[in-house]
């Protein structure tokens, strides 16, 4: 169940609803509790102070119409910015980076100020007549409601330089790369390899016996929870393979669940395991290790792009993703094979791999950036820096892999020969670190690590010489 309100907690986190329903609730309940102060205080002289509001009630009634009207045109303000803001941002970094904006706490923050001030100040402003003696006024409740527009004149400051910021490209940058890093911090430290199991250790006659389940639902799969699955497995004595994972994209109607042996009853077995997966409109970080890697992606080929033509926001973006890529180089990715109480693989399943993280992160920008050798080299050099934080032949393999097409793509459309002789010491460099990462993995071997080759001639073949330009 916890993956549920992770997903629900996502979805209201990055809405603009939540934290300013909270300080509505929060300005109805301080409004009440004012005008209560108010009636247990009696006759005015108890209550005189020089920071306590002072005058009759129609003083009262004037004072706090203008500051509701006030916080009304700062609020229209703070709503319109927002807005604006948001429309930048979409056409500048993409639809689908508007959730970090909405996540942003700041906005709630000051957009539920402003919501609670104004129902703070209507409530109050009803319970205030005109013609009140200065003994009836509740004076203390309109001071409060003075002190809370004030910190509304505070709180649009505030926002106005926080909106400033956040259009920013680096700025945007660094705040889906914190994304990013929680994602990767939630992986478990790397630890002493288990034996793995793959679908060739399936029964033989899997594919052909095995009973297809209809998905019950259309949408982007935002999590699964898989010890249910794993439960679910263990009481029917079966075996479970999913042919998605987190982030896939399923159709009501697709048979991407297949149950070993067969219940006889697919009806009764589709509504039981549909309770297991969450799907909705959008993907979500919940599970889904390529989400956020692919949002710094999507900031960098627009920027990319013919029309803007900023391989600075590019460059930027490649040090983010190399900066959380080294990190998830020790750490483990959740495992293929899921077991139960008694150690018998029950769930077998789709996961992300080191490969796979590494292609989302650089095939792209390396596709829009062939024609940029400042790109290339940037990404090569953030190759040759991963390698320093690699653990296992298969990091390695893949690290290699993406430079020699980095190189590849440079000789092909980098017309200029010394950017093409750049690019290839750039590239040099990347499989020299690949290969001394290799070389101190065989030297000093850590758990699970897999290196057996200290010349690292198994990972990749030896660069060819570099032509004179």
């Amino acid at each position: 169940m916890s993956n549920w309100f992770l997903t629900l907690w996502d979805n209201a986190r990055t809405g603009l609803w939540l934290v300013p329903s909270v300080l509505i609730v929060i300005g109805t309940g301080l409004a009440i509790a004012m005008l209560q102060v108010d009636a247990g205080y009696g006759s005015e002289d108890q209550v005189r102070a020089w920071w306590i509001n002072s005058g009759s009630g129609e003083d009262a009634r004037n004072l706090l119409s203008t500051l509701l009207s006030s916080i009304i045109t700062m609020a229209s303000m703070a709503f319109s910015v927002t807005v604006v803001a948001l429309t930048l941002a979409a056409n500048s970094y993409g639809s689908r980076l508007i959730r970090i904006f909405r996540a942003d706490l700041r906005t709630q923050v000051v957009l539920g100020t402003f919501a609670m001030t104004i129902v703070y100040c209507l409530i109050v402003l009803r319970s205030v007549h005109g013609d009140a003696p200065m003994a009836e006024v509740p004076h203390v409740s309109v001071t409060v409601g003075t002190v809370l527009a004030l910190i509304c004149v505070l709180a649009l400051l505030v926002f106005i330089q926080g909106v400033a910021r956040l259009i920013v490209a680096d700025e945007v940058v660094r705040r889906v790369r914190r994304e990013l890093d929680d994602t990767v911090t939630n992986l478990a430290p790397r630890c002493e390899a288990t034996p793995e199991h793959s679908p060739s250790d399936l029964p033989e006659d899997f594919d052909e016996k095995a009973e297809r389940i209809v998905l019950p639902y259309e949408g982007y799969v935002q999590a699964v929870d898989y010890d249910e699955m794993v439960a679910w497995a263990e009481r029917h004595d079966a075996i479970l393979r999913l042919d998605f994972r987190a982030g896939d994209f399923i159709v009501n109607g697709d048979r991407r669940v297949l149950v070993y042996p067969p219940t006889g009853r697919p009806q009764r077995t589709r509504e039981e395991i549909g309770e297991f997966i969450v799907s909705g409109d959008e993907r979500t970080p919940t599970q889904d290790l390529e989400f956020a890697i692919r949002h710094l992606v999507e900031i960098a080929v627009r920027a990319l792009s013919p029309g803007i033509n900023d391989p600075f926001t590019a460059t930027v973006v490649i040090d983010r993703l190399r900066g959380a890529l080294s990190r998830a180089m020790g750490r483990s990715l959740p495992p293929e094979t899921l077991r139960d109480g008694s150690g018998r693989v029950r769930v077998y399943r789709q996961v992300s791999t080191y490969e796979g993280l590494l292609d989302a992160a650089f095939h792209q920008i390396r596709q829009s950036g062939s024609t940029h050798p400042a790109v290339l080299i940037h990404l090569l050099e953030a190759i040759a820096r991963i390698a320093e934080h690699t653990h296992l032949d298969e990091q390695r393999r893949a690290l290699m892999r993406h430079a020699r097409l980095a190189r590849a793509a440079a000789e092909r459309d980098v017309g200029e020969p010394e950017d093409r002789h750049d690019v290839e010491l750039s590239y040099r460099r990347a499989i020299r670190a690949c290969e001394s990462a290799a070389r101190t993995a065989s030297e000093h071997p850590s758990p699970g690590s897999s290196a057996s080759h200290p010349s690292g001639t198994s990972l990749s073949q030896s660069p060819e010489p570099i032509s004179n330009p």
